[in-house]
């Protein structure tokens, strides 16, 4: 039983940090700094061609983790502002392509605004005191564009990259800063729904000119990196529809009041009858006074079967850690929360007892319908 709760806690861990390839390096302002598996690839590949061009492997190295602690200076620029606003950073993951702040959520408006630019900000500030270190030290400018090129002046690098960073992510398009900063404009003269519409749009289009220019000059980075705009402004725009649809509903509109549960000390082999039986896939496990004491999963309930047997209690290999909400938990927050951990429910518990359960399925039918009974404002679609 206590193997179990390890793993249980494993598991729970793993959602909590976002993305399963990715590990903690550290905390800053409280906030878990993680970074994904692939950016070792990226330390790796250039430290091999630092070699390659008469330098040293850890010169190589050492610049892009310079880099990259600009990348988290940005991120956390974001995060130190979200806390003004009242709004917890989840985590910081640095990607081979950059970093992301995932925040619990996102303010409208003045604050998104604000959240927004002050990554870039940092990137300035950066710029700013690098060139003046440069100026102290009399470091020399370079007298033209090829000599910048191959520059070996690290402060200059330095200082190029975060002007780079600052110029690019504020061009505007999702899901870089710009287009966030165009969204949070829009709003103080249209509606939410509308300006992310809008702002969506510029970024879808915008993608389309980076793809068209990085397939024209062969530069397949550029055409990697329109890819990932032009689908981030789509998912925004979704999350936002969704959004609407839903806003002033709470959690009672969209859970679901009829499905099966466990006791404790049931047998796995009465859940696998269950999920042959029914549609569901995941079990609320509920004690003899209507309390919820955990959830069996699908995934959890055949790795069980198949180690420990049928007559094994679902007490022994239950999830203890259960997402719940209350019934008026506005909606906006429970797609927030399934969003985060797709495959698993959210229970409904009314004091102490369970009340529903809500699934990302049954949400998106809910969305589905909402949207077809409350028209969409003209071009919002």
């Amino acid at each position: 039983m206590a193997a179990e709760r390890e793993q249980s806690g494993r598991r729970a861990e793993a959602e909590e940090a976002g993305s399963p390839w990715a590990f903690r390096i550290g905390t800053a302002l409280g906030i878990p700094i993680r970074i994904h598996f692939t950016f070792l690839l990226l330390l790796v590949w250039f430290g091999v061609r630092s070699t390659r061009m008469g330098e040293t492997f850890l010169s190589g190295v050492g610049f892009i983790l310079l880099l990259f602690g600009c990348v988290l200076l940005h991120e956390l620029g974001h995060a130190a502002m979200a806390k003004v606003y009242q709004v917890r950073t989840r985590e910081i993951v640095l990607y081979p392509i950059g970093g992301v702040a995932r925040l619990e959520r996102m303010p409208s408006g003045k604050a998104e605004l604000l959240i927004a630019l002050a990554g870039p900000a940092v990137n300035l500030v950066l710029a700013g005191m690098l060139f003046a270190v440069m100026l102290v030290l009399q470091v020399r400018m370079p007298g033209s564009a090829s000599e910048l090129a191959s520059g070996n002046s690290v402060l200059l690098q330095l200082l190029l990259v975060n002007a780079s960073l600052f110029f690019f992510n504020l061009l505007p398009a999702f899901p870089m800063d710009g287009g966030r900063v165009l969204r949070a404009t829009l709003t103080f003269f249209m509606s939410e729904e509308r300006a992310t519409a809008v702002a969506a749009g510029v970024g879808q289009g915008a993608a389309i000119v980076f793809g068209g220019l990085g397939l024209i000059t062969g530069n397949f980075i550029l055409v990697f990196i329109a890819f990932f705009v032009f689908l981030g402004a789509g998912q925004e725009a979704a999350f936002h529809r969704s959004r609407a649809a839903v806003q002033g509903l709470d959690a009672r509109a969209a859970m679901i009041t009829r499905f099966d549960a466990l006791a404790p000390q049931d047998t796995l082999g009465k859940a696998a009858e269950l999920l042959l039986t029914t549609h569901q896939h995941d079990f609320p496990v509920v004690d003899a006074w209507g309390r919820v004491a955990g959830l069996l999963h699908r995934g959890v309930l055949l790795e069980a079967l198949a180690r420990a047997g049928r007559e094994t209690p679902v007490l022994e290999v239950m999830e203890r850690e259960v997402a719940a909400v209350p019934p008026d938990a506005p909606l906006e927050e429970v797609l927030r929360l399934l969003q985060g951990r797709p495959s698993m429910p959210l229970l409904v518990v009314d004091g102490g007892r369970l009340a529903g359960m809500i699934t990302l399925e049954n949400l998106t039918e809910l969305i589905e319908v909402s949207r077809r009974l409350r028209p969409v404002p003209p071009g919002a679609a």
